[in-house]
């Protein structure tokens, strides 16, 4: 059976030093999901990449960028318990936008990763009907992606994954996928197929009652 654990970063050190781990990618995807008027954030591994079926989840960070004063609520979690802990508006790096940052709590529900398949990790709402007219995740050549910043802040785009299932090996944040799925105006809107998450698994678990 899969199983997901969080550890402190503390551990995770140890466990990289301690080994001699293979590198492997993970990707984020930002997806406007019609039926539920939500925006999914999602991952995938990279192709090539077979994750096991036992993984020990070390931290995990999303960063959206967003028009100035944009507002989002309804934040729900489907894989690992997530929350928003960061909010950054119009630095002087890029005063043209907003910075909201979602931390990784816990991995429970179940945070897997499959080959070929994507995950939800959690979906979230504006708290205006108006579709954004941009609306994107952190790219690594962000102009406010680096330390320091002007407000001494950590943005950015992170998981680390490690897999003793699969010959030790490590998993990070790589890159974003499928960057025009965020698009909520009409016309343009992305399909999204079918994806997993931790609430999947958990309904998958047999319970022996006496």
């Amino acid at each position: 059976m899969a199983r997901s654990t969080s550890l402190t970063g503390a551990v995770l050190v140890c466990f990289f030093f301690a080994t001699t781990p293979a590198f492997s990618q993970i990707q984020f995807k930002l997806q406007w999901m019609a039926d539920s008027l939500a925006w999914g954030v999602f991952a995938t591994p990279e192709q090539g990449t077979e994750p096991s079926d036992y993984l020990i989840i070390g931290s995990g960070q999303v960063t959206l960028v967003a028009p100035p004063g944009s507002q989002f609520g309804n934040l729900k979690s489907f894989s690992g318990i997530w929350e928003q802990n960061a909010y950054v508006g119009t630095p002087k790096e890029n005063p043209e936008k907003d910075y909201i940052s979602f931390g990784l709590v816990t991995a429970d529900p179940p945070m897997e990763f499959r080959a070929d398949e994507e995950t939800l990790f959690f979906t979230f709402s504006s708290k205006s009907e108006d579709c954004p007219e941009e609306l994107y995740l952190m790219p690594n050549d962000d102009p406010f992606n680096k330390m320091p910043n002007s407000v001494n802040s950590n943005p950015g785009n992170d998981i680390s994954v490690l897999d003793p299932g699969n010959n030790k090996a490590v998993y990070f944040f790589s890159k974003i996928y499928s960057p025009g799925a965020w698009d909520c105006h009409p016309g343009k809107t992305v399909a999204q197929g079918p994806f997993h998450h931790g609430y999947d698994k958990r309904r998958q678990r047999r319970v022996n009652r006496p």
